[in-house]
């Protein structure tokens, strides 16, 4: 799966799924695009490099967070942003980690080996760490990796995952010569699996559906609901759920490299507020998030720098096919039609200096092998096409410039999140745009708290339009699938699909030669755009404000997903 993006931190855990972001913060008037810096100068990782040797013992890092989490089960439906997971690599094992350039690697603090050992059925071995030990003194094993199994695969409708992508494709997990070996069996294969081994949970979080909805809910408890458990670096301290504080201190089980930080803390803090906190030296590093008021408020800051990297979010507005006004393609399209691109990148782009870029695909970014534009020929800006397409689909333009159908006006309710004012901006460019073609945009802005579980579901689906990004992974092809099909997918927010899009992803997700692969996705790609129901804005390349001596952590393209935490501290 792919998750929604709604944090500062940068990139998921190494999951088949996505994140999702609620939308950017701050303000500020869009410039030109000749400020922005040019998008070949950025890496992709962005963070000042250390080794253990020049980073200083003990400190402390305070990042902010949008919520704290709904629950720490991160595959649950409550759950599954980006703040979500990256509080969850603080403390939970994963068996793979990824490299600056995207490529996987054993992470070896909890598996000596990870690897593919038989192409028909595709078989994969994991042996893990023997060092490896959950905090409370259990072992991390095989059945811990075949509970994640069980209560994701999708065969069990009562977990009610996010996504199933990739797991659902296995058809057993079992213990090989011990406890610490892994043997996963596919029934299909699928060349995105290593995309579901960089997070584990234990099996009694995840052993009963009660369990998965509801053993995490307010921590990460060990067997006993009481206790604070870890698999990682750093443990729990305390959680003031009230008031949004999550602080965790060195897991004094931990088996690796000792951490250099004594605490690493989480906090709340509202989009509009989060820039003037880091400058009064409150945080330690925020992502900047496409504000102008933002870059202006962090260079107040003496010991602030700006650090850049490439990025993985994709900004687009989602539209509900389940709705009255929705419902129709035609309509669907004549909107995306009716909306500038051009014009909302570099309004949220062009403040804090970032390469300016539409894009035209839903699987691939610009840059990446496989991006084709195939989104042009379907939301190619044309108030006129736009207008042509309501027309034909029997809408009729009033005295008043808005459409109407059997005495019905094409009205459209944007629902956004509270103190968020790029989200603002976004919904009034597209109100402005989309009313010369007939639409009446109504803006409804909601509490942030509720944005994500109350109104963009895919229970309630209490939105016509809405904007956020979605997060990508570096399995672009398998963690798109629970976006877009079936229709009634934990990740599905527009409610609608195609058919063939099931047998399309199974072809595409089986096939292991490269090239082939990308003409598949492609091919799923043109299915998608056509679909109307998520129209592609820009991929966003990540801003952020840094204390000057912090090391080892800040934007990054894939390795935001790997971060070794034990590193992470303050130069000497």
């Amino acid at each position: 799966m792919r998750m929604r993006i709604k944090t500062t931190a940068v990139l998921a855990t190494a999951a088949a799924a996505a994140l999702v972001l609620a939308g950017c913060s701050g303000g500020g008037n869009a410039g030109g695009s000749s400020s922005a810096v040019a998008q070949s100068t950025l890496k992709s990782t962005g963070w000042t490099t250390a080794d253990r040797s020049d980073i200083k013992d003990g400190g402390s890092l305070t990042l902010p967070i949008d919520s704290a989490p709904a629950n720490f089960q991160v595959s649950n439906l409550d759950s599954g942003t980006v703040d979500d997971a990256t509080i969850s690599g603080v403390y939970l094992p994963g068996f793979i980690q990824f490299k600056e350039n995207g490529e996987w690697e054993v992470n070896k603090d909890f598996a000596t080996s990870v690897e593919l050992t038989k192409d028909s059925p595709q078989t994969v071995e994991i042996t893990i760490n023997p060092k490896a030990t959950w905090s409370d003194g259990t072992p991390i094993t095989e059945k811990d990796v075949e509970a994640n199994w069980k209560a994701l695969n999708g065969s069990n409708k009562a977990f009610a995952p996010l996504a199933t992508n990739v797991w659902e494709d296995v058809d057993s997990v079992k213990q090989g010569s011990d406890e610490r070996d892994v043997i996963m069996t596919f029934s299909k294969t699928n060349a995105d699996w290593p995309s579901v081994l960089g997070t584990i949970y234990p099996y009694w979080a995840v052993d009963t559906p009660d369990h998965f909805n509801k053993a995490w809910a307010k921590g990460p408890y060990a067997a006993d609901g009481k206790t604070y458990v870890s698999g990682g670096p750093y443990i729990v301290k305390s959680f003031d759920s009230n008031g949004g504080v999550l602080t965790f201190e060195k897991n004094p089980k931990w088996w690796g490299d000792t951490p250099k930080l004594d605490t690493i803390v989480f906090k709340t803090v509202s989009r509009d507020g989060v820039a003037q906190a880091y400058a009064n030296k409150e945080f330690d590093a925020f992502n900047l998030n496409g504000s102008a008021d933002n870059f202006k408020t962090a260079n107040t800051r003496s010991d602030s720098k700006i650090e850049r990297s490439l990025g993985t979010t994709q900004r687009q507005i989602t539209l509900n096919g389940t709705s009255d006004v929705f419902k129709d393609k035609e309509v669907r399209q004549a909107f995306a039609q009716a909306i500038n691109r051009q014009t909302l990148a570099q309004a949220i782009l062009s403040p804090v200096k970032s390469p300016v870029t539409v894009l035209n695909n839903l699987i691939y970014l610009p840059g990446q092998k496989g991006y084709t534009d195939h989104a042009s020929s379907v939301y190619g800006y044309s108030v006129e096409k736009a207008k042509q397409k309501l027309e034909d689909a029997g809408w009729k333009i009033g005295s008043d410039g808005y459409a109407a159908k059997g005495g019905k006006t094409l009205s459209v309710r944007f629902v956004i999140p509270s103190d968020n004012q790029n989200s603002a901006n976004i919904a009034q460019l597209v109100q402005q745009q989309t009313k010369a073609a007939g639409f009446k945009v109504t803006i409804d802005t909601v509490p942030t708290d509720d944005f994500f579980t109350k109104y963009i579901t895919t229970t309630t689906r209490d939105f016509d339009a809405t904007y956020f990004a979605w997060q990508g992974t570096p399995f672009p092809v398998s963690s798109t699938k629970s976006i877009y099909y079936p229709a009634n997918s934990g990740q599905n927010y527009m409610g609608i699909t195609d058919d063939s899009l099931g047998g399309m992803w199974d072809t595409a997700n089986g096939e292991l030669d490269p090239s082939a692969r990308i003409k598949d996705a492609n091919a799923i790609d043109k299915v998608i755009v056509s679909l109307a129901g998520t129209i592609p804005l820009f991929p966003e390349p990540y801003a952020w404000g840094v204390r000057k001596d912090l090391v080892n952590y800040g934007p990054a393209q894939f390795q935001q997903s790997s971060v070794k935490w034990q590193d992470v501290g303050y130069e000497k």
